[in-house]
């Protein structure tokens, strides 16, 4: 299994013991799903700007962290 990513907010196991994370790097304006099996990866562009006050970075990253997990989710149970 690969290290644990910079910004890792959630990782969701597969039955093959692999995972999908979901991560964030500050400022990046994206959430990341990444399988740690293979090349498979998804960006949501949050709209946070590299100016915005961490407050407004975290709402931002909260309002579509969802829709990142439910990638990660549908991922992890389709392929592995």
């Amino acid at each position: 299994m690969s290290s644990t990513p910079e910004g890792l907010i959630s990782r969701v196991q597969t039955s093959t013991g692999t995972a999908v994370d979901v991560a964030y790097v500050s400022h990046s304006g994206a959430l990341t799903t990444t399988c740690t099996a293979c090349p498979w990866h998804e960006r949501i562009d949050t709209g946070a700007l590299p100016t915005d006050p961490p407050e407004k970075e975290d709402l931002l990253v909260e309002r579509h962290l969802p829709e990142a997990e439910s990638l990660a989710q549908a991922h992890a149970a389709s392929q592995h």
